[in-house]
């Protein structure tokens, strides 16, 4: 057992109202206790398109830790109303926004395209760096950005949002803490719905999708992928070998991946049968996985966990604990105040990066890729 064992609850209805009541009255966290966490940080926002004004803007308006400087964006008008909504300064150039004294960090939530010089330009102004997923466009700028950050000496961080959700996290504190023994094999499949229509054109179900989703750098491995394989080494390790497919559905203009399945191997032994896709008709979101081991079997299935063990031999459904690193800018934050607070780095963007490369080689030649690759 190489981690403390996560507390494990069935879920039942008593169980059910305890940790209701406990929430309840619960008082809220308001961050690291320490002399720094006096006053907010100042951040520059490069990038205010959807998925900004959908995850970073509603936290940055509550305040605490993080205070919007500066904002940048391509689309000048909606850099302002994000800046003025928020008390921000606009700027027409990123290299404005980085000389702004009140900007000690940036978060980049531009098309991954952009990612590489916004990352550049403010590592090399001496930035803590919030990146959205994935760090690079390819896996030489991810390796590029890397090397980077370790001489910049600041924190660096790639937001794979799937590590706060709660059942993912627990799924992974479960697996590390040897629950079910020994993993042999995951099956499972990381599924999206609601992105097109049956005439194969973007469909308005979903209010945060992106115009980039909908075009030649929208495919599946490029979007899902990144958040597949940060789930698998969070909760298994690294990988040392992939062999992959792709297939778009979509005729005409839109030539990119819409599903792809994929076989890995793990350092630790472990196989792997996954499958991403944005045609789970009628899902919107969904993440199923099966983990069996040696001492039993684990199963997530839309958020809801059921254990089987040979020391207890009956299905249980179990009681998932909330979060105790808070979401993803309180985890940011807290690395800011102690750096040895643990969380997806530059390093792990560096291996997502490593990983999609492998899936688009082994798709293309339809040979199984290993890994670590060389570089190029």
């Amino acid at each position: 057992m190489s981690t403390p064992m996560p507390p494990i609850q069935e879920r039942t209805l008593p169980a059910l109202i305890r940790r209701r009541l406990e929430s309840k009255f619960k008082k809220p966290s308001r961050g690291p206790q320490t002399p720094a966490a006096s006053r907010p940080v100042g951040v520059g926002l490069i990038g205010a398109g959807n998925f900004a004004r959908w995850s970073y803007v509603p936290r940055l308006k509550q305040g605490f830790p993080f205070k919007l400087a500066a904002v940048f964006d391509v689309n000048q008008e909606g850099a302002k109303q994000v800046a003025d909504s928020l008390g921000a300064r606009a700027y027409t150039s990123v290299a404005d926004l980085l000389k702004d004294e009140g900007v000690e960090a940036v978060f980049v939530c531009t098309p991954v395209k952009h990612h590489f010089d916004a990352v550049q330009a403010a590592l090399a102004a001496k930035k803590h760096v919030l990146c959205e997923k994935p760090l690079g466009y390819d896996y030489r700028e991810a390796r590029t950005l890397f090397a980077e950050a370790r001489k910049a000496g600041t924190m660096h961080m790639v937001h794979f949002s799937h590590r706060f959700i709660p059942e993912l996290a627990y799924l992974a504190d479960l697996i590390h803490a040897g629950v079910v023994g020994q993993v042999y094999h995951i099956t499972g499949s990381f599924s999206q719905g609601f992105w097109f229509t049956d005439k194969n054109e973007p469909a308005q179900d979903r209010d945060d999708a992106a115009p980039w989703k909908f075009g030649a750098d929208g495919g599946v491995v490029q979007d899902l992928g990144p958040h597949l394989i940060d789930c698998c080494r969070m909760t298994f390790g690294e990988i040392s070998r992939v062999q992959a497919w792709t297939k778009s559905f979509r005729p005409g203009p839109f030539v990119t991946d819409d599903a792809c399945g994929l076989s890995l191997t793990f350092t630790n032994g472990a196989v792997a049968q996954l499958i991403t896709s944005r045609w789970a008709t009628g899902q919107k979101h969904r993440i199923a996985l099966e983990i069996s081991g040696s001492l039993g079997t684990v199963i997530l299935n839309d958020g809801s966990i059921r254990l089987w063990t040979r020391a207890e031999p009956r299905w249980r459904t179990l009681l998932v604990p909330p979060l105790q690193t808070g979401n993803f800018l309180e985890t940011f934050y807290s690395a800011l105040i102690d750096p040895k607070v643990k969380l997806p780095d530059f390093w792990d963007g560096l291996k997502n990066n490593e990983a999609l490369e492998a899936i688009m080689r082994s798709a293309k030649t339809g040979t199984a890729v290993k890994l670590p690759l060389e570089p190029a």
